[in-house]
């Protein structure tokens, strides 16, 4: 059983990597490609913003709702990988569609892009469930960083998918971009299908979720304040020392200190346990944002935006591995669900503050994502120095470890 369950680590693994790497790859032609899309069907420039809200919004509510369908159907593998294959096979073919009709009519590219962001959602949390349900409590760690190596990748590489798909044919991005994730998700069901699920002899018990609703909080406050930073925020910081033509080659440094953090977040959550790792982590990218906004040469710059990845690796996986451990056993899907549904909202805000607040907090702009991560790193401290009493098996799980 113990070489069953560490196949399904190592393989499983890289398999979620690649499912999460190529739906962020996917989303990036997205939105790179949105624009041209609604001009070709005639919608205007500025219900831009408005759609890509509305997609998060979706995101946040599909999370929760496909997270809570895999827990009823815990005892059901074959009826949810059935689920992830016929969503994310539609999402593809969705995905192909959306430059298709972008010169029909409007309605046509509307009702497509809708069937997409429902049926695209069943690869953010439900994969990551699917996993975490059939592993050994030990190995969500190690799910989580597999996880969140595949998003960075693809984060770091963005800049430069954008620089590929200038002047590119949308219809071969789109086409590209869906066949590679639903190939990705095929593999994935495939190598978690060959593994049984991991038997326990007194299997973990979920903590309440009112005991986790401090968790989201945090993240809600910590994930608005990075991505403040690195995508509101990065690209002015970086033009105030270095050309605009640049930013392509800076912009991803962010994700490449994220990338190599995680080599050793692994070690640290076993050995600290996740929030201390995930207090560490938000306080650390604080700092780091703070000092990125007042340092005087691109040089410093450079080494601030890397440890500012470095801390945000260990906040996000810290944060993820706990919400992963808290729902163990039964309510896996509702406490990640709950989770990645906190992030869509994140980004929500960080677009509607773009759109419509940045020029009223132009005179404290660079100063905001370090107030919202010290406010977040505080109070994940307080939990960690004052924990309350939970319900469930995981009591006790984030003391420092001899």
């Amino acid at each position: 059983m113990s070489e069953q369950a560490s196949n399904t680590r190592l393989a499983g693994g890289p398999a979620l990597a690649g499912v999460q790497f190529f739906f962020t790859l996917a989303w990036t032609v997205y939105v790179f490609q949105l624009p041209g899309l609604l001009a070709t069907a005639g919608i205007a420039a500025s219900w831009l913003p408005l759609l890509l809200m509305a997609d998060q919004l979706v995101f946040a509510v599909m999370d929760v709702a496909f997270g809570m369908m895999a827990d009823r159907m815990a005892e059901g593998y074959r009826r949810l990988a059935r689920l992830l294959v016929v969503l994310s096979s539609l999402s593809t073919v969705a995905f192909v569609l959306l430059p298709l009709v972008a010169g029909v009519v409007p309605g046509a590219l509307l009702a497509v892009l809708g069937i997409w962001v429902v049926s695209a959602s069943v690869v953010r949390a439900p994969t990551l469930i699917l996993l975490g349900k059939r592993a050994k409590a030990a190995q969500q760690a190690d799910l989580v960083v597999w996880y969140a190596s595949g998003m960075a990748l693809a984060s770091a590489l963005a800049p430069f998918v954008g620089l590929w798909l200038k002047g590119s044919d949308p219809r071969l991005s789109f086409s590209m971009s869906a066949v590679t994730l639903l190939v990705a998700v095929i593999v994935l069901l495939r190598v978690v299908g060959k593994n049984v699920p991991v038997a326990e002899q007194e299997p973990p018990r979920p903590a309440s979720f009112a005991a986790y609703l401090p968790l989201l909080l945090v993240l809600g406050l910590a994930g608005f304040g990075f991505q403040l930073h690195a995508f509101v925020n990065a690209s002015p910081l970086y033009q105030l020392h270095a050309g605009k033509e640049q930013l392509p080659w800076l912009m991803p440094l962010v994700w490449l200190g994220f990338f190599a953090m995680l080599v050793a977040v692994g070690p640290l959550l076993k050995r600290f346990g996740a929030m201390p790792v995930a207090t560490g982590g938000i306080l650390l990218t604080a700092a780091a944002s703070y000092a990125a906004g007042v340092v005087g040469n691109l040089g410093m710059l450079i080494f601030l935006q890397l440890i500012c990845g470095a801390g945000w690796a260990m906040a996000f996986a810290g944060l993820m591995e706990r919400a992963s451990s808290a729902g163990l056993r039964g309510s896996e899907g509702l406490f990640m669900g709950s989770f990645f549904a906190v992030t869509a909202v994140c980004t929500l805000l960080r677009i509607a503050f773009t759109s419509q607040w940045l020029s009223d907090w132009k005179s404290s702009q660079f100063l905001l994502p370090a107030a919202l991560l010290l406010t977040a790193g505080l109070i994940a401290a307080a939990q960690v120095c004052f924990p309350r009493a939970e319900a469930g098996g995981n009591r006790g799980q984030d003391r420092i470890r001899p």
